[in-house]
């Protein structure tokens, strides 16, 4: 296929651009800025915002069967609430609008965990029940859950709005490699580890999701959402004795024994075929 990917030059979409080459598709990568030559780089650029600029998403996004819409203010911190929510609710708005007017049928968005409710909260984390799966009911209340949930509900309008249309909503977390991402957790503990659930995912497995949700869309209709997690912790600890000592409330399900991630990902290997492979 001939797929655009915004946000190409991100850290997800680096990792993306490499594997749908690899995979033999036709890439065009969609970012605002002109990008620097790269030897080798037998990619399309096309220039876009697409939070800013639904004409140009339109141009950028002509002659693709397929689009990757990864663009968007990746994290909240130092950054206006209006800022962070009008330009990620914008840019899946006009990433989705421009598939629907051009007729584009398989969309993967890059959603996150954070439309639950989670990292950038304002109000103390609570939780129902571990493992997390897909019919979580969200409580976000900051600018960033907030517009991710936004987009997901955008994503569910739109494929009703342009039938045919195939969305995967990927909510993904903490992309990097598992020993940085401890690192991370060891160094603000509180915050990132347990605010964050101890979570991880590589960021190659990402670009396989990304790529099997615009692949195998014969494997779902309408809308979904998919979490794309790594499927253990990057703790020593056992993940009930971490849900019992700092989320004591919350209702611990069968899913959640040994080291297992805080996330369900059973439904991205069900219907998607993903597998997270990295085990670093």
């Amino acid at each position: 296929m001939k797929i655009a990917i915004t946000g190409a030059r991100g850290t997800v979409g680096k990792e993306v651009v490499k594997a749908a080459i690899e995979a033999g598709h036709s890439v065009i990568q969609v970012d605002r800025t002109e990008p620097k030559p790269e030897p080798e780089d037998n990619t399309e650029h096309r220039i876009a915002d697409t939070a800013d600029d639904y004409d140009a998403t339109v141009k950028a996004f002509k002659g693709c069967e397929a689009v990757i819409h990864l663009a968007a203010i990746p994290n909240p911190v130092d950054k206006a609430d209006a800022m962070v929510h009008a330009n990620n609710v914008n840019s899946a708005f006009n990433g989705f609008r421009a598939c629907g007017e051009l007729g584009i049928k398989k969309i993967c968005y890059a959603s996150s965990v954070n439309a639950i409710g989670l990292a950038y909260a304002n109000q103390p984390l609570k939780f129902k029940y571990f493992p997390i799966d897909e019919e979580y009911p969200p409580n976000p209340t900051d600018s960033y859950a907030l517009a991710k949930i936004e987009a997901e509900m955008q994503a569910k309008a739109f494929v009703n709005w342009y039938p045919g249309t195939k969305i995967a909503c990927l909510r993904i977390h903490e992309v990097a490699p598992k020993q940085e991402v401890k690192d991370e957790h060891e160094e603000n503990w509180q915050d990132a580890a347990v605010g964050q659930l101890w979570a991880w995912v590589n960021p190659a497995a990402v670009a396989r999701a990304c790529l099997l949700s615009v692949e195998k869309t014969d494997a779902y209709e309408g809308c979904e959402v998919f979490n794309i997690v790594a499927p253990e912790t990057t703790q020593s600890t056992e993940s009930r004795e971490l849900a019992k000592k700092y989320y004591p409330d919350a209702e611990v399900r069968s899913g959640l024994e040994g080291h297992k991630g805080f996330w369900t990902i059973e439904k991205a290997e069900r219907i998607l075929g993903w597998k997270h492979e990295e085990k670093e």
